[in-house]
């Protein structure tokens, strides 16, 4: 049997708020097509990243997605959903496998990650970018260049607008899409080049 081109996930197309608002829930959960892996394994664990659902508010370990379980395979993922880890997992997957190959479209080769610098000013090979969907407690998310790692936070929301968020409700970084892509983006831009992390001119810090 021939091998497929594309995994399909379900996900957020901008933000789950938009999914309360009568205009914009239609247009707000898509599919995204990520390119297959014959080796995906629960995390999702694939070829150039690894995603690890530790909490360490908690100190918890989330049950890793299995996104080969064949009903996950054809029913194009799990149901977005803001509660539920395993999809917050398969979204922070399928945006930045999606950010990746756009990238690797555009370059016409592979993505590569900065590599790890140890000891003796020697680097170390850094096969896959780790992603961390519930890293902080807090409104904020980033890149962080010594762990190679994306790292996203939740918070408690003050919304001023209530037909959006409950009070107090918990926000997810990792569902908000352009986030996703953003901090995969920096991650991308430390591989090509590291010094664009250097103010040496208003230029190189525009790239990020």
């Amino acid at each position: 049997m021939k091998r497929p081109k594309f995994r399909e996930l379900r996900g957020y197309a901008f933000d789950p708020s938009l999914s309360l608002k009568i205009d914009t829930a239609t247009i707000n959960e898509i599919v995204y097509r990520v390119p297959w892996e014959e080796n995906l394994s629960r995390g999702p664990v694939g070829e150039c990243v690894e995603v690890i659902d530790f909490d360490p508010t908690v100190n918890k370990f989330y049950a890793p997605v299995d996104l080969n379980d064949r009903y996950a395979l054809a029913m194009a993922g799990l149901d977005p959903s803001k509660s539920n880890p395993q999809f917050h997992q398969q979204m922070v997957y399928a945006v930045a496998m999606t950010t990746i190959r756009n990238f690797e479209l555009a370059l016409g080769r592979k993505v590569l990650w900065a590599p790890r610098r140890k000891k003796g000013n020697t680097d170390e090979y850094v096969p896959r970018l780790r992603i961390y969907p519930h890293a902080l407690r807090e409104a904020n998310a980033y890149y962080s260049p010594e762990k190679k790692a994306l790292l996203f936070g939740y918070f408690q929301a003050m919304p001023a607008d209530k037909t959006r968020h409950m009070p107090h409700a918990l926000v997810f970084t990792c569902l908000g899409h352009g986030i996703i892509a953003h901090e995969t983006t920096h991650a991308i831009l430390d591989g090509m080049y590291p010094y664009y992390n250097e103010p040496s001119n208003p230029d190189v810090l525009a790239f990020h």
